[in-house]
């Protein structure tokens, strides 16, 4: 199931004057955000929203020309990486704006006005729409309460907030959003290629229903490339494609693929 992760936009633009007065704080937010970066990286199907308007006033922003700061060196790097279009895909969306607001307020005084416009873009997104993951860090967040934004209704947003010994956005995802393998005894190995009726049904080669052991197709979906409603992967000891299908909430079940009915984009993905 795809997931869409905002960021709370404090901790990757900060308040000059108040670096110069906590400047160890800052430090800690840094230590923070790479641990979401490092959690996020390990999931599927997690999403980073933002207009590119976002992205190129966070870059332009402090404190990104602090290039003479060695303590910052690796929080710099890591965060112009994930708010990279190279590195990532992003959720972008339409420039929307509605009279919606949070609480708390995740539009900061210090913000630039155009980075303020953003913020709002970003909340009416939010608010309109359902599986946000709103991650933000211990070091900023002060409140203990999930995020909440308002309109005519209240709506609440799943939070995370990172730290030392802090649920990471992969434990959350794990437990709430990942895709499980589930299999469809349709497919079983010992069937091999058969039809039913005009139906062509292919077997799921790397997954053993004698020992229902699931390490191995679970890896494969983990692994997975999206593509459309579907995933796709390479099982190199059986060499075929295996393609995992949705069938109910999050679970997905597999099947070997003929190479004619893989998507050029997923073949050119696994040089094939």
């Amino acid at each position: 199931m795809e997931a869409k992760v905002v960021l709370d936009i404090s901790s990757v633009v900060w308040d000059e004057s108040d670096f110069k007065k906590n400047q160890s704080s800052y430090y800690c937010l840094a230590n923070e955000f790479i641990i979401f970066v490092n959690a996020f990286e390990k999931c599927n199907n997690l999403k980073f929203v933002s207009r590119t308007e976002m992205l190129q006033n966070i870059t332009s922003s402090f404190p990104y020309k602090l290039t003479n700061n060695p303590q910052l060196f690796d929080f710099r790097k890591r965060a112009q990486q994930f708010l990279s279009s190279r590195y990532r895909d992003f959720i972008n969306f339409d420039a929307v704006e509605t009279a919606v607001n949070s609480v708390p307020d995740i539009c900061y005084d210090y913000f630039s006005d155009a980075l303020k416009i953003e913020i709002r873009y970003l909340l009416s997104e939010m608010h309109k729409s359902e599986n946000y993951i709103f991650c933000t860090f211990t070091t900023c967040w002060q409140d203990n309460d999930k995020l909440k934004t308002i309109n005519a209704a209240t709506k609440e947003h799943n939070t995370i907030i990172h730290g030392e010994d802090k649920q990471t956005i992969k434990d959350f995802y794990e437990k709430t959003f990942r895709n499980i393998f589930d299999h469809n005894p349709k497919h079983d190995s010992l069937k091999g290629v058969y039809f039913n009726g005009s139906e062509k049904v292919n077997p799921l080669s790397c997954y053993d229903e004698r020992k229902a052991d699931t390490t191995i197709p679970q890896k494969y979906l983990d692994d997975a490339i999206q593509y459309g409603n579907d995933f796709f992967n390479y099982d190199g000891k059986n060499r075929t494609f295996v393609c995992f299908k949705n069938h109910t909430a999050n679970k997905y079940h597999g099947y070997d693929e003929d190479i004619d009915n893989v998507p050029q984009k997923i073949k050119e993905k696994f040089h094939k």
